[in-house]
């Protein structure tokens, strides 16, 4: 298959990747999930509830983010793709 046909059939997720255990990413992940385990064991159930919606807007945040950033770094490579085919050769 080619790649376009291995996105369009879901064989490559761009928004998914692996986390290596000890990365910079895995111990930051790993220190917000500790310290918000800690908070949340010192808030009522309301409380609770608000941060819950707090963290589901964060997600939600997030994904917007990455969405937009894959957008323009997307374009972006197809600009320069272009760009480069289109020059002339010196």
């Amino acid at each position: 298959m080619t790649t376009l046909e291995n996105l369009y059939y879901g064989n490559i997720a761009p928004h998914e990747y692996e986390v290596v255990r000890g990365s910079e990413y895995d111990i930051t992940a790993k220190l917000v999930i500790r310290h918000e385990q800690e908070l949340s064991a010192t808030l009522t159930e309301h409380q609770n509830i608000i941060l819950q919606k707090i963290k589901d807007n964060h997600t939600e945040l997030m994904n917007l983010g990455e969405r937009n950033a894959f957008v323009r770094g997307f374009s972006l490579a197809v600009r320069l793709m272009v760009e480069a085919m289109t020059s002339e050769k010196t």
